[in-house]
């Protein structure tokens, strides 16, 4: 029972708690409303001014020029994959994890599905090469 009491006054802390930030972010909005227009219709956005708008070209061409190409997206498996085939020799499971920086845990599942799909083969324990 006293442990209820407890429970209880910890969470009535806590709703006090929450209830003065309620009331601490509805002042600042009031003191917001205040200071803005007052007849504004928040339900729209406001035009914006013509010095602001950035046309799509010029858009694509700064992305372009700060270096924010859109690469495709490679997965685990394709790295591996991608690790063993630019390998000159087969490549042991420490090579692995060394190269692409992954743990033997999902190196393992990686190389057990690549060895599913026929890309890769083992040439003796923890030794892969392409197939």
């Amino acid at each position: 029972m006293k442990e209820l009491e407890t429970l209880m006054k910890t969470f009535g802390e806590g709703l006090r708690t929450l209830a003065q930030g309620v009331h601490a972010i509805a002042d600042k909005l009031d003191s917001y409303v205040d200071s803005s227009k007052g007849d504004a219709d928040f339900g729209t956005d406001p035009e914006p001014a013509a010095d602001n708008v950035i046309p799509p070209e010029a858009a694509e061409e700064s992305a372009e020029a700060v270096g924010f190409q859109q690469k495709p997206a490679i997965n685990a498996t394709e790295v591996v994959h991608e690790t063993i085939l630019s390998a000159t020799k087969p490549i042991t499971m420490d090579e692995l994890s060394e190269k692409t920086g992954y743990e033997r845990r999902k190196l393992n599942n990686i190389l057990y599905r690549l060895r599913k799909q026929d890309k890769i083969k083992n040439v003796s324990k923890g030794v892969y090469t392409i197939k």
